[in-house]
């Protein structure tokens, strides 16, 4: 129960709110106690807060995401390092593309040792790129850019052939056959 204090208090609220001539069409009327306003003030940046982190979120390549991806990497390569140690192809080729600075030339060697995702990221790298600067493939500097293009072609088929999806998509995609 109220005490009579509070009820006279409310009451003479009331009456000064309708005591007061409000412009027509008012939109919003805020409650004048500074109590009711900071909590609207919470409520509002709460809303806000909410409403922001939720569309940073919804990104597929959203600063949250790029973070959690960091992470992940961070978090993996240790493992990749041991199975890389341990002989694992695919290992090698997750360190080189995720660590080139660290593994110079790695992604080279796992593609001249027959690993289909680096023979497709190689040749890739070599149709699309006109200089290099020696960290994901060392190059002869006197080809020309159509030389280059088609041993990067030759890669991406030698890729494709040997199981590599992204390769065959690749081709499908810019109308290039598996064969010459």
């Amino acid at each position: 129960m109220k005490s009579d204090a509070q009820n006279s208090l409310l009451r003479a609220r009331r009456e000064a709110a309708e005591s007061i001539t409000w412009p027509e069409r008012t939109a919003l009327l805020l409650n004048p106690d500074p109590t009711v306003r900071r909590r609207l003030k919470r409520f509002a940046f709460v809303v806000g807060a909410f409403a922001l982190l939720s569309l940073i979120s919804i990104q597929p390549h959203g600063p949250l995401q790029d973070l959690t991806d960091a992470l992940q990497t961070r978090d993996l390569r240790p493992a990749m390092e041991q199975a890389m140690r341990g002989g694992n192809h695919t290992a090698a080729t997750w360190l080189a593309t995720h660590y080139p600075k660290e593994h110079p030339g790695l992604l080279q060697q796992q593609a001249d040792a027959g690993n289909p995702k680096a023979m497709f990221l190689v040749g890739g790298y070599l149709m699309m790129t006109k200089e290099t600067d020696g960290r994901y493939v060392s190059v002869d500097p006197t080809l020309t850019p159509a030389q280059r293009h088609a041993k990067g072609l030759e890669l991406v088929r030698k890729a494709a052939a040997a199981g590599s999806e992204d390769a065959l998509l690749f081709l499908i995609r810019n109308g290039e056959g598996l064969t010459e």
